[in-house]
């Protein structure tokens, strides 16, 4: 495996640690907020969301354009979380959920730039 594809895989594998931290971190609760969902529904309703988005992560993952594109969404994602850091429903204000949130920005930016030196 190239040292390129780890970079790529850690980055994803940022990503995934990230939505698993979600949960104990009740992010649905930020996407969820202006709904009428009971806190179980939209619980629900955000893990099964996670299916769908996962096989196409697990499908797609071999595609340079999609790789070029999951770099692109981790580093706008930790911009997202480093704007909304005070907001009252997202709590990833451990080092360990800032760790997988800007862990997998870094992969992505760094296996960005490898990929377009090449």
């Amino acid at each position: 495996m190239s040292a390129t594809t780890l970079l790529f895989l850690v980055g994803l594998a940022c990503l995934f640690t990230h939505e698993l931290d979600a949960i104990q971190q009740h992010e649905w609760r930020f996407f969820f907020a202006s709904s009428s969902f009971s806190d179980t529904t939209a619980y629900g309703l955000f893990a099964a969301a996670h299916v769908p988005l996962f096989v196409l992560i697990v499908a797609n993952w071999e595609s340079s354009a999609f790789q070029v594109g999951l770099d692109v969404f981790l580093v706008i994602h930790a911009g997202l979380h480093t704007l909304l850091r005070k907001h009252p429903l997202l709590t990833f204000n451990s080092g360990f959920s800032r760790l997988w949130i800007y862990g997998g920005a870094v992969c992505g930016a760094a296996h960005l730039a490898l990929l377009t030196a090449t």
